[in-house]
């Protein structure tokens, strides 16, 4: 258990302003492996300048940078698939350096970050050096994946110890949420709550409070559920391809599943937790499921440990044919062989039942192979979570978001208990012979048969410590949407969307059909929305947190249509939505959009129409249209020409507005043109935030969270400051087109493809719509277009789409296949 002074701390989250008394102005990462450069990444991501050092190599040729390891840790990011950097531009905030000539530049930073080899004694070595050059009130943090906290702070000063933490994030840095933290005795618990908050708020991470104990929280338990589920594996002569359909998305695991999974984190990584736990856990009950089987030692010997050797469980090659094939590993012989199809009953109905818990559910209870394996690798984990507690940590709630967290899973294991039902997993437990946690007994006579609650809005966990209920606590500005709905009547709602009341005058708009697609309940709560808004409320917040913010509109009520070639439906259904949007962009109050993850097609269209967008870091935006035949019709392409005009003019704002684009300084009138034809011709997806920003989608102005978990709360705060000084804008007349000079140039491009087959005929047909709307239509000349000439240009060219053969083999094939059709 923690010290007294440090139980505010282990609990959830800190209390209070937790950036008052400190700020991190710049950060030092020590080590540029794949770690190391992913910490620096995000750390500049955020905005922080952080040095990257690492050992000068002892091979040095001549003429080589003494910062080689460092510069190739950020080489490394700029390079890597899916990008490790919210944009390529972030890394010049990156500096690198060596241990030899930049040690001493440590004294100027803030945070210090360790993430060398996962050795004690180097370890200890390099802390040693940081002790004698560190500021005082420098927070040190070792990103150690299992050594302890109090074995590396040996020897240290008092002030080194007092500001010395474990920040165990998890790889890759950007994209997972979980970091561990990790504190003792002697660490000052304002330290251990400012880090935890500023992980919290200015990363984006999700941070839970582990012992001091090998492995932490996520790994013990990972590796465990893995190894346990390895040996069922073994026993029951399950395939890899099998497990994988199994212990995926049907048990509320990743879809990368057990065997992928461990090909794209590295086999070696998992075994090494393995050992580490075997030779430091003594009194684990389950010590021997940590022993590593000999397929997985054999693996290990041949370096098959996943991508990085480029064969694991999964092996990528060419067929006789030379078509690319993956191979799968065959456990019984070692070799490499072809997957084999595996169909259950129980999986395809798995499939139908979107609610992750309940599906869950279902599986366990399937009587096949494929449920019992479900059953048994679920079962093992509940009862050693139980058994975990409070030795890695302090509580359910720590260990439930270690494992969403760190792994994914949709479910923590005390949510699975739940969600099976407390009673009835026991009673099949005892049935089988196992031995029920003590704990779990608790909760079913001292507590309400649940190991959580949600009274009126009010969540609360089941406490082993005082046997009791206690509740969760709450963040500083963390509001969430589900919470509000808890606690609060819908303002109004139909079956696509609902308007909530956020306080402080803000209302939200919530999308909540399959996958948030657009259609028409959407568009009438859009346009009731800004009614009740600007009659009661001083802004509005276009917001959900579903797992993507919109995929974009319903193609198949698109597809049934035009195959029933209903024209006037289809008409009214695209105008509808382009006067939804322009409801959200001249609202008498201000509306802020605030999309996560994806927000394509229709939802990236929404966005658009918004006054200003507060995204979240993760966003992937794109007017993606052209992957189905069509084009954006909701106002996307009048906005990308009007968001290009604006940038423009900012850039070239002296010169006068008469002769703006004709001037030499910018190439005339096309190149906004050319930007926004690029835009929507290319599909042009970003791969973050700030990349939309770069892809035009986003304004510069506009503002990016990197938490999910208090994007709500500064999304709001953005619409509060906007109401105080809103104007309602004016309709733009000023939309500066090419014309058909703009247009024959365009041509000119499409063509050179064609002939070139970088494209398709239908490519070339599509492209040719969109070329006509961009540059304004039948305009003689360069000139000024108004808002309702482009729309009535992108309904009329989305209809004539709609009519061609080739366009509904497109939205057929991607309804079918879920990826798009080139034909």
């Amino acid at each position: 258990m923690a010290p007294r002074n440090m139980q505010g701390v282990m609990n959830h989250a800190p209390t209070g302003d937790y950036f008052m008394s400190r700020e991190i102005k710049k950060a030092v990462v020590l080590g540029s492996g794949v770690m190391g450069s992913g910490i620096a990444a995000h750390l500049a991501g955020a905005g922080i300048p952080v040095m990257l050092l690492d050992i000068v190599p002892k091979d040095l040729k001549p003429g080589e940078s003494r910062n080689k390891l460092a510069e190739a840790g950020i080489e490394h990011v700029l390079k890597s698939k899916p990008s490790l950097i919210f944009s390529k531009r972030d890394a010049k905030l990156i500096k690198a350096g060596n241990f030899d000539d930049d040690f001493d530049k440590i004294k100027d930073c803030d945070w210090v970050i360790e993430v060398v080899v996962e050795r004690l004694d180097i370890k200890k070595q390099v802390f040693e050096r940081v002790d004698k050059v560190m500021k005082p009130g420098t927070i040190i943090s070792s990103n150690t994946s299992g050594l302890k906290l109090q074995d590396m702070s040996e020897g240290r000063s008092a002030e080194f110890k007092k500001n010395f933490v474990i920040t165990h994030f998890f790889n890759p840095v950007r994209y997972m949420k979980l970091v561990e933290l990790v504190t003792c005795a002697e660490t000052d618990p304002e330290v251990a709550c400012f880090i935890s908050g500023f992980l919290d708020k200015k990363l984006g991470k999700g941070v839970v409070y582990a012992k001091d104990t090998p492995n932490f929280v996520a790994n013990r338990i990972g590796v465990f559920g893995w190894f346990a589920a390895m040996q069922e594996v073994l026993k029951g002569d399950y395939k890899v391809e099998e497990v994988d359909k199994i212990l995926g998305s049907a048990t509320a695991r990743p879809k990368s599943a057990m065997f992928r999974t461990t090909d794209l984190v590295g086999l070696d990584t998992l075994v090494h937790v393995a050992r580490n736990t075997f030779e430091t856990c003594p009194n684990d009950e389950k010590k021997d499921v940590f022993k590593i089987p000999e397929i997985i030692q054999k693996m290990i010997d041949q370096k098959l440990l996943g991508d990085k050797t480029g064969a694991g469980f999964f092996k990528k090659t060419k067929n006789a044919e030379g078509k690319k094939e993956i191979l799968v590993l065959d456990l019984k012989t070692g070799e490499y062989r072809a997957q084999e199809k595996i169909k259950y009953d129980s999986l395809g109905a798995a499939k139908g039942i979107e609610d992750s818990g309940e599906r869950l559910k279902f599986m366990v209870n399937q009587k096949d192979r494929a449920g019992e394996l479900a059953w048994r690798a679920t079962r093992d984990v509940l009862i050693y979570a139980v058994n975990r507690i409070p030795e890695i940590t302090d509580d359910i709630v720590n260990l439930d978001n270690a494992m969403k967290w760190g792994f994914n899973w949709d479910l923590g294991p005390f949510e699975t208990w739940d969600a099976l039902g407390v009673k009835e997993t026991a009673d099949r437990m005892k049935a089988e012979g196992l031995t029920v946690p003590a704990f779990v007994e608790k909760v079913l006579t001292k507590g309400s048969g649940t190991f959580y609650k949600n009274e009126g809005g009010k969540h609360s966990y089941f406490d082993f410590k005082t046997e009791s209920y206690q509740p969760i606590p709450t963040r500083p500005g963390v509001v969430l949407l589900k919470d509000i709905k808890e606690r609060s009547k819908v303002i109004k709602k139909n079956d696509g969307a609902s308007l909530w009341d956020a306080g402080d005058g803000v209302a939200v708009l919530e999308f909540h059909t399959k996958m948030n697609s657009i259609d028409a309940d959407i568009g009438q709560m859009m346009n009731d929305a800004v009614d009740e808004v600007e009659k009661n409320f001083e802004g509005l917040l276009v917001f959900n947190e579903a797992q993507n913010f919109s995929v974009g509109a319903n193609i198949m009520l698109v597809f049934l249509e035009a195959q029933q070639q209903n024209w006037k439906g289809l008409e009214d259904m695209v105008r509808g939505f382009q006067a939804a949007c322009m409801r959200l962009k001249y609202s008498k109050k201000p509306v802020v959009a605030a999309p996560h993850q994806m927000a394509l097609g229709g939802g990236c269209e929404v966005s658009l129409g918004a006054d200003a967008i507060h995204a979240h870091a993760e966003l992937y935006m794109g007017l993606v249209e052209v992957g189905v035949g069509l084009i954006p019709a909701g106002g996307g392409c009048k906005e990308m020409l009007v968001r290009w005009q604006d940038r423009m003019a900012e850039k070239f704002a002296k010169i006068p507005a008469s002769n703006r684009w004709a001037a030499r300084i910018d190439g005339g009138p096309f190149p906004k043109t050319q930007q926004a034809f690029e835009a929507i011709a290319f599909a042009k997806v970003s791969m973050s935030a700030k990349e939309a920003i770069e892809n035009g989608h986003l304004r510069k102005t506009d503002r990016i969270s990197l938490s999910r978990d208090h994007h709500l709360t500064e999304a709001k705060q953005t619409v509060l400051e906007l109401a105080k000084t809103y104007q309602q804008p004016k309709a733009r007349e000023d939309i500066w087109v090419a014309g058909r000079g703009g247009y024959f140039a365009l041509k000119s491009a499409v063509d050179g493809f064609i002939l070139q087959k970088k494209i398709s005929e239908h490519d070339g047909a599509i492209a040719m719509k969109l070329a006509n709307i961009i540059t304004g239509g039948n305009i003689a000349n360069v000139g000024y277009a108004n808002e309702q000439r482009i729309l009535d240009l992108e309904c009329e060219a989305f209809l004539e789409l709609c009519g061609m053969q080739k366009t509904q083999e497109r939205i057929q094939y991607m309804l079918m296949n879920n990826k798009p059709l080139r034909n």
